[in-house]
This record gives structure tokens, sequence and C-alpha cells, in this order.
């Protein structure tokens, strides 16, 4: 059995590339697995994959207009969806459902992995389509939470027996090192971009850093808003305490430094940061957005659940786990309580489940 994966742009950094990476490198063991990749910008993807699977680029990126580039680039996918064969495609990402619909051929099954969340849209955008085209189109529907599936069912109106709840999983990586008890220093990560909510990060680093001002803060990813988070930092003068560190293709071994980890997502799908800091055994502090902290972090066990966007309740509690070490052990101790739900073997059954159903 053929199975097709389709994404936006399997060489770029974030969570869903990652998934997606590790996703096809499991069901490649059973399956023949090809990625399809619309648009190529870089010699290699930056996650791993294995060398059985084939990956066909669509379109090689210039520096060009993004509307032309991205016309340019379903014209060419057209073309090569036209006589395509799989036996079951995978679009990975709601942006391009509706256009994959209508270029495949009807007898190829399909399968619509929302890798957002169905909260979040502006109406009529292609993420929106996207939703409304899988709803009515799509063979099965796969979402990472509890949440967005129960939010499909009751706004999108979606069959019950076309969406299927699989979480994102954790890849397995040995630690060698223990939790950090003495460390000084916080985590977080993301793509420099204002849904990570870096800005409130700062707010939030100020009100800190004023009761511990030896503690340091420590900041990985890249993107657009580098910037003005680097403006941000230097207009209160913190500098010294929080250290942008870039993009780091190793988080598993970065995260065993560090105190605990801290997520100011303004909104997420399931984030991979969440999980793989859980995974590290860090205590996590989070905006309860929608969605996906809420189905990690349970709040006063292993970590804390803060109200959006409250950034006074949020200082407080990052202060609580810096004064308080014995919490921050317990916590530590406590995030693997539910790692089963997480685990790639686990997460890739149901995956079987749904190709040969």
């Amino acid at each position: 059995m053929k199975i097709t994966f389709f994404i936006n742009n399997i060489y770029e950094k974030g969570g869903t590339e990652k998934v997606l990476s590790l996703i096809a490198n499991a069901l490649s063991k059973r399956y023949e697995i090809e990625i399809i990749s619309l648009f190529k910008t870089e010699d290699k993807p930056v996650f791993n994959i294995i060398d059985k699977i084939n990956i066909l680029n669509i379109y090689q990126s210039k520096n060009e207009n993004t509307a032309v580039k991205y016309l340019k680039a379903v014209w060419s996918l057209k073309k090569v969806l036209k006589h395509y064969k799989t036996d079951i495609f995978v679009v990975a990402g709601m942006k391009y459902f509706s256009i994959i619909n209508v270029l495949l051929n009807k007898n190829i099954k399909i399968i619509a992995w929302e890798h957002f969340n169905s909260y979040i849209h502006k109406k009529y955008s292609l993420r929106w389509w996207g939703r409304v085209y899988a709803v009515n189109k799509a063979d099965r529907i796969i979402v990472l939470t509890k949440k967005d599936k129960e939010n499909y069912i009751k706004s999108l109106k979606c069959p019950i027996q076309k969406i299927v709840q699989i979480y994102n999983p954790m890849e397995y990586v040995k630690l060698e090192e223990e939790y950090a008890i003495h460390s000084k220093c916080i985590v977080s990560s993301g793509r420099l971009h204002p849904v990570k909510g870096f800005d409130m990060l700062v707010e939030v680093a100020e009100k800190v850093f004023n009761k511990h001002p030896d503690w340091e803060w420590h900041i990985y990813g890249e993107g657009e808003w580098r910037e003005k988070i680097e403006k941000l930092i230097k207009e209160k003068q913190l500098e010294k305490n929080i250290i942008l560190k870039g993009f780091s293709r190793n988080m598993n071994e970065e995260y065993t430094k560090y105190a605990f980890f801290v997520l100011t997502s303004r909104y997420e799908g399931l984030g991979m940061v969440n999980l793989e800091a859980h995974y590290a055994k860090l205590p996590i502090v989070a905006f309860d957005c929608v969605c996906g902290p809420a189905e990690i972090i349970q709040d006063g066990i292993n970590g804390f659940l803060i109200k959006c966007f409250d950034i006074n309740e949020m200082a407080d509690k990052i202060n609580l786990l810096i004064e308080n070490q014995e919490m921050r052990i317990n916590m530590s101790n406590s995030t693997m309580l539910d790692k089963e739900k997480f685990q790639i073997e686990n997460i890739i059954k149901k995956w079987q489940e749904i190709i040969e159903e």
C-alpha cells in the first residue's frame, strides 16, 4: 500500500514538519511512503527522513512575489497530480485541502490532517475553505486535541464517524542527564512569530527579574519577529537576563539544562514544544490557550495553566517556582504520569487502524 503525505514545505523548522517526519518514518516500516513538498527552500529537510522515503518537490522557491510564487506552485502541482497514483493521500494542514481535493483522482482516499486548531481562522481564507471542504469531502479528518474534535463536530458540523483525534507523538530520545535541580534558567522555544506571544514573554520577564535578577530566560527559535523581540528586550534593559539562542537541532538535549519551561502562545494546535519539554521532565507554565496546553499540563501537578493572557498571574507562578525548589522537583517527577498517550508506538497504532480501515 502506498501512502503519500502532502506538506507546504518539508524543509522548514516547524512542529508540523517535525511530526510529519516522525510519523512518515514510523509508517515506512509497513507501507510505501512518499512525501510531496509544495515548496523546496533548502538542500535537505531539517528533520531526519529515512532514505527509503521519496521526497517529490513541486516548486523551487525563489525570492519573488508571494502571490506569484503561490500561483506558479499550484500550477506545477496540478500537472503532477493529474496522473498521480497512490492509495491514501494525507494533506498535512488545511490550507491546501480544497485545492488537493479538486486535483486528485477521485479513487484516492484522502485524509485531512489538522495541524492547527479550528477555532482560529479568517473566514473565506484558504485554511477556512480547507476545513469546509474536508468536512464534506475528506474520507477522514485527524485532529490533534479532544477540544478541537468537539469544535469540528459542533461548529463545523463534521459527522462524528469521519473525525479522529490523534495526539502528536513524543520523540523517544534517551536522556543522559537528570532534571537540573540547581538550574537558575527558564526556557521557551518556538518560531519568533506573533502567535507565540514572545512580546508578552518580555512583559512577564520584566516582573520576574525585578525580584530575581540572578536568573536567566533563554529563548530558542528564529523568525520574522526577531528584531522586534530584540528591541523589546533592549527597551526593558533585560539584555543580561533574556538570551535569544537561535534555532537548535537538538532541543531534547538543551532542555536538560533548565529549571522549567514557559509557553506564552496566543493559540496552539497541540504544541510540539510542550511535548518536548514534558518529555524532558520540565514543569511547564503556560497560558491556557486553545488548543493543547490543557491536554498536556495537569494544573498544579506538573505545571501551571494561566488565564489568557494574565501577565501578572504568569509572573506570580514563575516567581513561585523560582522560590520553591521542592515544588519544581515534585512537578518534574509528575511530568510522565500520562506518557503512554503520547508514545509514538501508540500513536502509530491509531494511524494504522485508520489506514487499514
